[in-house]
């Protein structure tokens, strides 16, 4: 009975660690590819590295607006920047939205874990404050073109403060799941947007 009930305990304590990692920020080679279901001119269909190190990752993302671009993010996968097809800076305003600074991610990630995002960004051709309200409400499993994952459902609540009129809000959901390294699918309550999900994929560990 003793030896089961060990047993019992180190498989117990194995699944916790399993879990308690599961959140942590993920790494990234070069050649690590994701695509998706149709999405939003803005986000194009597939993503690619082409460019990883111990800070940053470069990821090319087909865009209509903007074919050739680059996309920085930080080891956050936080967007810091936008690059043309020259390597230098892109004109953001051509982009619409994009999210640039925003700390979409707070790792470790963990069932009730929440964050304030507190940002300007772009907003029909205006710079305008951004707060986005982030809560992680559970890992569970969502199932998607590419498969069926355990992901964290992060819950997000939108408002923007605008000079006239009553300002805009939604609310939106990505599950994020640590096996892909990616968002493997996305629901919202705004009309305008899309949803979508992971197609297919190829990461290495």
């Amino acid at each position: 009975m003793g030896r089961l009930l060990l047993a019992v305990s180190l498989v117990l304590v194995s699944s916790t660690l399993a879990h308690a990692q599961a959140g942590n920020r993920p790494t990234f080679t070069v050649g690590d590819t994701w695509t998706y279901t149709k999405r939003t001119p803005e986000l194009g269909e597939e993503a690619r590295v082409v460019k990883a190190d111990e800070t940053s990752r470069v990821i090319v993302r087909p865009n209509s607006k903007c074919p050739t671009c680059s996309w920085v993010y930080d080891k956050d996968l936080t967007l810091i920047q936008v690059l043309g097809e020259d390597g230098k800076p892109a004109d953001a305003s051509k982009f619409g939205f994009l999210g640039i600074g925003m700390k979409f991610f707070d790792f470790p990630l963990e069932v009730k874990k929440t964050w304030r995002i507190e940002a300007y960004g772009l907003f029909r051709g205006d710079n305008v404050p951004f707060i986005i309200e982030c809560t992680v409400s559970a890992f569970e499993n969502v199932k998607t073109k590419a498969g069926t994952f355990k992901a964290f459902k992060i819950d997000r609540s939108w408002k923007i403060r605008v000079s006239a009129g009553p300002p805009p809000n939604w609310s939106d959901t990505v599950w994020f799941s640590p096996e892909p390294k990616t968002i493997v699918k996305f629901e919202s309550g705004n009309r305008n947007a899309q949803p979508w999900e992971l197609a297919s994929y190829s990461v290495k560990p």
